[in-house]
């Protein structure tokens, strides 16, 4: 399975290096970043060609933001292609995709268990330590 990381600047290729400090270097993990200076056109070439290349492989498409530039330059693309798609990427949840495809899930079961696991990614940790400090009483 192919996974593709699309964002505003340089967030997606930041993304996909963390990841492989955390979990190792990652075959079939590309990003692409629409830069300031750069026409949509020009990302949508990039992803185009990936899905254009993939053949029978599975793609999942992660997208930075809900209605942004790179979620619509994707939804316009899924007119065309065939392949999964999940907004709101962070890094939590991409190791877990990252991890969950290493274990042999399919792009369908992957975005299933993300959905599952997105609420979790974000804390307040202020309200977190103020439990454990009532926890510890």
């Amino acid at each position: 399975m192919k996974i593709v990381v699309v964002s505003h600047g340089p967030f997606a290729d930041g993304l996909v290096s963390s990841v492989q400090m955390l979990v190792g270097a990652q075959q079939e993990l590309l990003s692409f970043g629409l830069a300031p200076e750069e026409d949509r056109s020009t990302l949508q070439d990039k992803v185009r060609q990936v899905l254009e290349h993939a053949g029978d492989e599975e793609v999942l498409v992660l997208s930075d933001l809900f209605h942004g530039t790179p979620f619509n330059v994707c939804v316009e693309l899924m007119e065309h292609f065939s392949f999964r798609h999940i907004t709101g990427i962070n890094l939590p949840l991409l190791v877990s995709i990252i991890m969950n495809r290493n274990a042999g899930m399919s792009a369908e079961e992957i975005c299933v268990q993300v959905l599952k696991e997105a609420a979790a990614t974000v804390k307040d940790v202020n309200l977190l330590l103020t439990e454990n400090e009532g926890d510890e009483e």
